[in-house]
């Protein structure tokens, strides 16, 4: 189905129902029902919400499949390490390095340097990195108070959609 040729037909519709009758700018009930009685607003309306409802569910869904996919992932993950303890366990039980089998070769390396904090408050400042973000909390009730903030405006959002099903 092409919406956006409906509803530009609906547009077509609707401009020249203002050019007939001008009264309806002034006028929302009657605004309201002249697009209802005179155009298929309302059956496009009914079937784009029935389409938003359905890709809605499907979004739910799909998140809970993938809530199920990512605890079974983590399951997983978890026995590929156990698996990797246990084979280096067993490596080292028999102090052995490498091992050459069918599907693959199994070696043990050396432990990687890396660096702990033991105590953060010791570390130099040359050491630790700063960051810096606006407060936008702060800076919209100094704007909302009628303060200037320099690089900083109250901006107002696009118009949103409400969808109550009743």
């Amino acid at each position: 189905m092409n919406y956006h040729y409906e509803i530009a037909a609906i547009e077509r519709a609707f401009a020249d129902l203002l050019t007939a009758y001008p009264e309806l700018e002034e006028d929302e009930t009657l605004r309201a029902d002249m697009l209802s009685g005179e155009t298929d607003a309302d059956f496009v309306l009914s079937r784009l919400l029935t389409e938003e409802r359905d890709a809605n569910s499907m979004s739910a869904a799909i998140g809970e499949r993938i809530k199920d996919l990512q605890a079974r992932k983590a399951r997983s993950d978890k026995r590929k390490d156990a698996m990797r303890s246990l084979m280096l366990k067993l490596m080292k039980v028999g102090c052995i390095t490498k091992r050459k089998l069918a599907e693959a070769t199994i070696s043990v390396g050396k432990g990687r340097d890396s660096v702990e904090i033991t105590d953060e408050t010791l570390i130099a400042p040359r050491f630790m990195r700063v960051v810096k973000s606006p407060d936008k909390t702060l800076i919209k009730e100094a704007l909302e108070a009628g303060r200037v903030v320099k690089g900083a405006a109250i901006k107002t959002g696009d118009e949103t959609l409400s969808v109550r099903v009743a």
